[in-house]
């Protein structure tokens, strides 16, 4: 599978995880333990999710392709200042902080997460699958 197939999977990847996660935020009372689980899916999927792209995206700015790279790259330091918001929350197991949390920083993740997501598809992907051959596609995805 070359690099941004394999990107583009882990995006759909997430974004069961933000249904899964909008969909807890809904309920009248918050089940901890599967936001939990939800949130610790989602982090695990975003850190590695995040390395990949972290690689790619560096090559391609080695390679003065010109792309929003470095817009991305801040874009992820920006989301896990609240990832990091909803983790403490979660860890410190008051209910009323989970719900704050959620409608503050969680609101904020899914609509961001999305967005950035929707601009790495649209942009990034887009130019990268037009600019590189299979065979580097492939390349690229070896670094995992």
């Amino acid at each position: 599978m070359n690099a941004i197939k394999m990107l583009e999977e882990e995006h759909r990847n997430i974004e069961r995880e933000l249904l899964e996660l909008e969909a807890i935020m809904e309920a009248e009372e918050i089940n901890y333990s599967n936001l939990n689980h939800v949130f610790e899916r989602l982090h695990n999927l975003w850190n590695s999710h995040e390395e990949k792209e972290a690689k790619i995206f560096q090559i391609l700015k080695n390679e003065e392709i010109k792309m929003p790279v470095d817009k991305m790259m801040f874009e992820h330091s920006e989301l896990s200042m609240h990832r990091k918001a909803m983790m403490a929350a979660i860890k410190s197991g008051s209910e009323i902080n989970m719900k704050k949390a959620l409608n503050s920083n969680g609101k904020i993740i899914i609509e961001k997460l999305r967005r950035h997501m929707e601009d790495e598809e649209g942009i990034l992907f887009l130019i990268t699958m037009d600019l590189f051959t299979p065979e580097e596609l492939e390349a690229l995805a070896d670094l995992k």
